[in-house]
């Protein structure tokens, strides 16, 4: 018994070590969280006739091209200080980024904001308090840069350049597959050949399938990378030393990491291109198959019709 339970132990212990900081709890409920998504799984004898079937298919797709994002403010005592400011900074911007190679139709400017910005001035009036008036003091000007890439490590070089003219703030990044169609028509392929295997198995069983009625209903649904990060705190602090000294302890800042987690495969019947290293488009499909068997057939009686000495008719089955 000792041996047994050493054996099974091992092998937890050496998972755990490998898990990392952040731990997901598997007793969660999808429809609770719009991050995780719900697989549907189950597989049930609808009645004494019908069998129903689930077969769920994942597609990790490596998207065609991405378009980041960027952020840029300008104050300005008037509208058109603001403006001009602002092309200065977004201008020599879209420069840099067309000599990495991004052709100038890749970059859009988008007007954002254009508000006035205010400040209180204070008047004392005869007879009456202090009274605050909102007069305008300059304004404010935002506007949005779009860059279309195609490698993920042009992104860097993006960023790079950006702060050169002060722009720091990424909004988001957006993943696009020019081709959606092809993943789901191929997951609907793999998804029927995996049924086709499914009824040579119970053929070969003993159960064909061939002879009953076959309905069939698919779901289909996908993941975008920009949907899939997560935030965490790690760490680990000890207060002991503060205790025996009867101090008061101030905690420090910790900090938040963000990661990509990618939709897990663990309620998937197959997956292609299983293996995630970068974000993906992450296509998913649910066939439906329901299996209605013909119902045996009811036995057959036979009847006779026996004439009494009475000249009565009366039937007996057998």
């Amino acid at each position: 018994m000792t041996r047994t339970l050493l054996f099974c132990l091992l092998p937890l212990y050496a998972v755990a070590q490998q898990a990392g900081n952040y731990v997901q709890y598997s007793n969660f409920d999808p429809s609770q969280n719009s991050r995780f998504l719900s697989v549907p799984k189950t597989a049930k004898i609808v009645d004494d006739n019908t069998i129903e079937w689930r077969i769920n298919g994942l597609y990790n797709k490596k998207a065609d091209a991405y378009v980041a994002i960027f952020s840029v403010i300008q104050l300005g005592r008037t509208a058109e200080e603001a403006n001009t400011l602002l092309n200065n900074r977004i201008e020599p911007l879209a420069r840099d980024i067309q000599a990495l190679g991004i052709p100038a139709k890749d970059i859009v400017v988008d007007m954002v904001n254009f508000l006035p910005k205010y400040e209180l001035d204070v008047s004392k009036k005869l007879f009456s308090k202090k009274t605050f008036t909102e007069i305008p003091k300059g304004f404010e000007l935002q506007k949005n840069l779009h860059v279309r890439y195609t490698e993920p490590s042009q992104l860097d070089k993006i960023i790079t350049v950006a702060a050169r003219q002060e722009v720091y703030d990424l909004v988001k990044v957006d993943y696009f597959d020019e081709h959606p169609t092809e993943a789901y028509a191929e997951l609907r392929t793999r998804c029927f050949e995996y049924l086709e295997q499914i009824k040579k198995t119970y053929a070969g069983a003993g159960f064909p399938l061939d002879s009953a009625v076959t309905v069939t209903a698919e779901n289909a649904w996908v993941a975008y990378p920009g949907n899939r990060y997560e935030s965490y705190q790690a760490y680990s602090g000890q207060a002991l030393d503060a205790q025996e000294k009867g101090a008061a302890l101030t905690p420090a800042e910790k900090p938040v990491s963000r990661f990509y987690n990618a939709v897990p495969t663990n309620d998937y019947d197959l997956v292609i291109n299983p293996q995630v290293l970068e974000p993906v488009i992450q296509y998913s499909f649910n066939l439906v198959v329901r299996f209605t068997l013909p119902r045996p057939a009811a036995p057959q009686t036979k009847s006779y019709f026996l004439v009494t000495p009475q000249g009565e008719l009366k039937e007996i089955r057998f």
